[in-house]
């Protein structure tokens, strides 16, 4: 009955949509506004363009159909969502969005508009490739690139796509990938089993530094605890061990998301914060221009690319007082890798 739906709208609308509250960090459903809308009902905007019916392959996609919404207006034109799946998707749209639109007054545009998967189909469950596996989740696909929105069958709390840290997280793998490679769709030594360990330590960097976006985005260093206790919390401090770089040269046990939180720990540990402790929301904004920064300068090579790199750069925009503090905790912190923390030497 498309000839009886409201019409469509571009710009920005005001919409009840679940979101998080910036005072007491919790989620709700609340009147906000939603901004850079080409097209309401196909939730297109200036920078995110949502799909459905879309089909998940091994190493590509079929986009499918432009999102439809449904919907219907209050007497002083606030939209409400119709049905839960139009109420969950117009959240996340406005949830990266907002990631948006911080990214752009950083000085981060992405190079084209991002595609967001909505339940795309996930066909041959027995070919083997782990798409059966993709579930609970909002994940970054390089592929593309675009955002995979997948059911959510096991976990009871909030949905991972409705966490504004999580989005802001997933958001993040982009954004690294287009600092550090641009428009390339395959990293340096793609298929080379000699670049494993430097690979490796790319992934686990994707994972801290998408970390620190997610903390950036919401203020808060354990934001994945709202929908699961995945033990991420930033401002616990834990050491980098020999034991654990081992797992990353042996290949066995190694998970990029465990040794990505050590980074996202230290660099947390180390960035200024207020007398009570906290990184102020000026010292966010301040971290996300050093890391947008950060990840321009990153040279990703062979044997040299490691989990440092990124701190050892990142600590270059820091004040000299402010840098001797940082290198204090990358020493103890990161101590496997002090030899590679050229930014952190002692001046003769």
């Amino acid at each position: 009955m498309q000839g009886c739906a409201p019409e469509d709208a571009s710009g920005t609308v005001m919409a009840y949509v679940f979101a998080r509250d910036e005072a007491t960090g919790q989620y709700a459903l609340g009147r906000h506004p939603v901004e850079n809308l080409e097209s309401l009902r196909e939730l297109r905007g200036r920078d995110v363009d949502f799909r459905r019916g879309s089909e998940l392959k091994s190493s590509s996609y079929e986009r499918g159909s432009p999102f439809a919404l449904e919907y219907t207006r209050e007497a002083d034109g606030t939209l409400v969502p119709a049905d839960m799946h139009s109420l969950y998707a117009l959240s996340l749209y406005r949830s990266m969005d907002k990631t948006a639109t911080l990214l752009r007054a950083h000085g981060h545009v992405p190079r084209r508009r991002l595609d967001v998967l909505y339940y795309p189909r996930l066909d041959n469950l027995l070919t083997g490739d782990g798409r059966p596996e993709l579930t609970d989740n909002a994940a970054y696909f390089s592929v593309g690139p675009s955002f995979l929105i997948v059911p959510s069958f096991l976990l009871n709390g909030l949905p991972m796509m409705l966490n504004e840290g999580v989005v802001a997280h997933e958001f993040g793998h982009a954004v690294i990938h287009q600092e550090m490679f641009g428009d390339l769709e395959n990293i340096p030594g793609e298929g080379d089993s000699s670049w494993d360990i430097t690979r490796r330590d790319l992934s686990a960097m994707h994972e801290g530094v998408a970390d620190l976006f997610g903390m950036i985005v919401t203020g808060d260093p354990d934001y994945v605890l709202a929908t699961a206790d995945a033990d991420r919390d930033m401002a616990e401090p834990r050491d980098y061990t020999p034991t654990k770089r081992q797992e990353l040269f042996l290949g066995e046990g190694f998970e990029p998301h465990a040794h990505g939180s050590l980074l996202a720990r230290a660099v947390y540990e180390l960035w200024p914060k207020d007398a009570q402790g906290r990184i102020t929301p000026e010292g966010r904004s301040r971290l996300l221009t050093a890391t947008l920064a950060t990840l321009r300068e990153l040279k990703f090579e062979k044997n040299t690319f490691t989990l440092a790199s990124f701190p050892n750069t990142l600590v270059t925009h820091l004040s000299a007082e402010e840098r001797e503090a940082a290198c204090a905790v990358l020493r103890k912190r990161m101590e496997p890798l002090t030899d590679t923390l050229t930014s952190c030497e002692v001046a003769p």
